[in-house]
């Protein structure tokens, strides 16, 4: 015990007149003369070290005041990344609904796929038929042959809104396929339209009226 306590006493005496370096003392070491030492010389070792870090530490700050810009500016670039690929995400997803949308037809007596995208509702252009083609071709296996009472898709978005032809009528407007495909659905415009129809039974050429989803239903026009 009795040594253990002078051991620990010179070790203390020993650390308080430890040697004091200056950088300029230190300068004269090169790396792999204070890794030559061994054990030889540990309190210059130690404050060799010790200088080396503090020398790291700045070139470390140095870096650190120009890195910090660099990692906003990335963190700015990577938002807009994920906000690009969120809208590239949206842009695919509205692809697919486009692609697989559509609006149902009845087929009735008569009509062919150039009769049907002829309507004004439709294409307003027969030579667009190809496109109701290849929307239905897995129901439609020859073009030139459809069947009244089948129903088929019209590549076409439900409309908001309808500029009235001459010769419509409420009824006949619903059961347009762009609208509701229900002449019985006509109560529904006139209530959306009621600012601009006074008299269901009265509209006019050129009036747009606008097409409310949900509401009124049913009755006859």
């Amino acid at each position: 015990m009795r040594y253990g306590i002078i051991f620990v006493l010179v070790l203390f005496a020993s650390l308080s007149f430890a040697k004091s370096y200056t950088v300029e003392d230190l300068q004269d070491y090169s790396r792999s003369d204070i890794e030559a030492m061994g054990n030889k010389n540990i309190e210059l070792q130690i404050a060799y070290w010790e200088w080396q870090k503090s020398e790291a530490d700045v070139v470390v700050d140095g870096w650190e005041v120009q890195v910090l810009p660099l990692r906003a500016e990335r963190d700015a670039l990577q938002a807009e990344v994920n906000q690009l690929n969120q809208d590239i995400n949206w842009l695919r997803g509205e692809i697919t609904r486009l692609r697989g949308s559509g609006v149902n037809h009845t087929i009735v007596l008569g009509e062919c796929l150039w009769t049907i995208a002829s309507y004004h509702y439709y294409f307003n252009d027969g030579s667009e038929w190809p496109r109701i083609y290849e929307r239905n071709s897995g129901i439609i296996s020859d073009p030139n042959l459809i069947y009244a009472g089948d129903t088929i898709v019209v590549p076409v978005p439900m409309a908001s809104s309808y500029t009235v032809v001459d010769g419509d009528y409420l009824g006949k407007i619903a059961g347009y396929g762009i609208v509701y495909n229900n002449r019985g659905e006509w109560p529904q415009l006139y209530e959306g339209n009621r600012g601009i129809i006074s008299d269901p039974n009265l509209i006019y050429p050129g009036q747009i009226l606008d097409i409310p989803r949900g509401g009124v239903r049913g009755g006859r026009q």
